[in-house]
């Protein structure tokens, strides 16, 4: 039997936290009516049958983006809402891949950066990912109604092309994916190719998520690694990643080469201010002109 043991906490009232050991974090949100899952992870386990202990009600499943760790877990829902930027490499985790081999090998990876023993056995709880649930797109400032409770998705190009955020209104909280983190990753694709996202374009977003702060409390990230699960990521962390972008856009960014932050990645420039690094295409910075 697939393990069911996730960490999690209740952040706000009928609002979850649950955490992939350490991969990714997963937020449930129940309404009256409906409930909503954002993100599934890695695939590790039995997370359909955990949340099935948290609530009873149907389930919406939207993701942030189409990475590996995000949507690792899909194959086990019957639907999955997203940014239709982010829809036509959905099956295969934005381009890394979904293979078993290759979630293991990220799933190791993440075991032995924390030095940690997880309650999972990888040859039961790691299974192939199976049929790609069918795909329905979210727009920029959809409103999610779960019954008494509404949450506005919101386009956040940086991370991934289709990124998406979710502010919910009733726990004035807003969920970030990718989208912002202390270890940022922009620009994934070179220009002119489907995965492309220029740094002034992330920019742009980053400080249109300033803009709804009026709106929010508290933001959380999809990883707890800069922070313990349960408790949202600092407020320091958007201006920083705003000066920084500012920064590289000028090119008066302090550029240093470090090993990337996922032995897969290729290693790109990056730029830090305060504890938020962010990793680059340096060919990327500036959009495209007609």
């Amino acid at each position: 039997m697939k393990t069911q043991a996730f960490p999690y906490k209740e952040i706000a009232p009928n609002t979850y936290e649950i955490g992939e050991f350490d991969c990714a974090s997963m937020f449930l949100l129940v309404g009256d009516e409906k409930a909503m899952l954002i993100d599934t992870g890695m695939g590790i386990g039995d997370l359909k049958g955990f949340i099935g202990k948290l609530t009873d009600k149907p389930l919406l499943v939207c993701y942030t983006h189409n990475h590996i760790d995000h949507v690792g877990g899909a194959g086990a829902f019957e639907n999955a809402y997203i940014h239709p930027n982010d829809m036509a490499l959905f099956s295969e985790g934005g381009g890394i891949g979904l293979s078993v081999e290759k979630r293991r090998f990220d799933i190791g990876f993440h075991a032995e950066r924390t030095k940690s023993v997880y309650p999972y056995n990888l040859d039961e709880d790691l299974s192939e990912w199976g049929p790609c649930p069918p795909l329905s797109p979210l727009a920029d400032e959809q409103v999610i109604d779960l019954g008494g409770r509404k949450v506005t998705a919101y386009h956040c190009p940086g991370h991934t092309p289709g990124c998406m955020a979710f502010l919910d209104a009733a726990t004035r909280v807003l969920f970030l994916g990718d989208a912002l983190n202390c270890n940022l990753l922009l620009g994934g694709g070179a220009p002119g190719t489907p995965r492309f996202v220029s740094i002034e374009r992330a920019l742009a977003t980053l400080k249109r998520i300033q803009s709804l702060g009026e709106r929010y409390d508290h933001y959380y990230n999809g990883h707890y690694d800069y922070r313990a699960l349960g408790e949202p990521l600092g407020a320091d962390v958007l201006p920083d990643a705003i000066t920084v972008c500012e920064q590289i856009v000028a090119g008066t960014a302090q550029v240093e080469y470090k090993p990337p932050a996922l032995p897969f990645l290729p290693t790109r420039p990056s730029a830090t201010v305060g504890r938020t690094r962010i990793t680059f295409n340096p060919d990327g910075v500036h959009e495209p002109q007609p």
